[in-house]
């Protein structure tokens, strides 16, 4: 292996930060979903019960105003996430640039 891929392997990209942290939270909700599933498995009457519950609030909740109100607050974080995404892979890639016209 050279000099710039250990450098590489040293300090992962934005990409490879982002993709570690979506697995992670993949693995956990899989994990929290087999939980669930032996949950229910053990004590089918309560879960039934419980869902019934959920279904009656549900139905009570002003679900139309809550997802309003969740658009527009994902539509007003969007722009800043997004600039701060671009900003992240800029960086990377002028660190990348640098390594490699010094190397």
């Amino acid at each position: 292996m050279n000099e710039l891929t250990n450098h590489q392997a040293a300090h992962p990209s934005v990409e490879q930060m982002v993709d570690v942290s979506l697995e992670n939270v993949r693995q956990d909700m899989r994990c929290c979903y087999q939980e669930c599933e032996d949950r229910i498995r053990q004590s089918p009457g309560t879960a039934v019960l419980g869902a019934l519950g959920v279904g009656y609030l549900l139905h009570r909740l002003p679900l139309r105003a809550i997802l309003v109100t969740h658009v527009r607050v994902i539509s007003a974080l969007a722009p800043p996430v997004l600039f701060l995404f671009g900003a992240a892979k800029i960086y990377d890639f002028m660190q990348r640039r640098s390594r490699v016209s010094t190397h």
